[in-house]
């Protein structure tokens, strides 16, 4: 298009224009609905592996592995991974209890906040994020300010589900430590660091 003839014209102009040669590229195509896709910067959140790679590979020698190669596959993406992203655009799923200022964009998520979308999740559902004003959702020593936020539309990644629910289980129902199976697919350990 017209951007491409202006850089090549730009670079000519001042010498830097090494080789030009038209390509045709293939466009990407989303597997399951086979229409194009479409790709766009978003903001997201993510978890450093940094800081807790260490631990989870001790915890991983400690898991006797249901096939064997099991192990070596989730060591390789765990002791590679630097970040995770954490984050979805969906509208389904797990929300991320965070607010924003809807004026500066600042992102709110305090202990208090946190703690006050965990009670109402375990009373309400998890729903009862896209369920609620704001004031309901916000602590009380925030429902003064409900005006001027906005709940997050992000939701959690699946596989950080996937690989936590197991906690919540066995505490929920006063299960001792360690639990004595959790069953996972092999091919869950690729989307647990997607």
């Amino acid at each position: 298009g017209d951007g491409n003839e202006a850089v090549i014209e730009a670079l000519q102009e001042c010498g830097a224009l090494l080789k030009q040669d038209p390509y045709n590229h293939k466009y990407p195509y989303d597997w399951r609905t086979k229409k194009p896709t479409i790709f766009r910067a978003t903001d997201q959140w993510f978890a450093s592996v940094d800081n807790f790679r260490d631990e989870a590979m001790s915890a991983i020698d400690t898991v006797k592995w249901t096939p064997e190669f099991g192990k070596n596959r989730i060591s390789a993406m765990t002791s590679s991974r630097s970040d995770w992203c954490i984050s979805r655009q969906r509208t389904w799923g797990v929300p991320i209890p965070v607010f924003y200022h809807k004026e500066t964009g600042e992102a709110l998520m305090t202990e208090e906040s946190i703690n006050r979308v965990r009670d109402l999740v375990r009373e309400h559902g998890s729903d009862c994020w896209f369920e609620m004003e704001v004031a309901d959702l916000l602590p009380e020593s925030m429902r003064g300010e409900a005006d001027s936020w906005e709940k997050g539309k992000d939701t959690m990644d699946v596989w950080f589900d996937s690989g936590s629910s197991w906690s919540g289980v066995v505490n929920e129902r006063g299960l001792s430590l360690p639990a004595d199976l959790y069953l996972e697919g092999s091919d869950q350990h690729r989307g647990w660091f997607q």
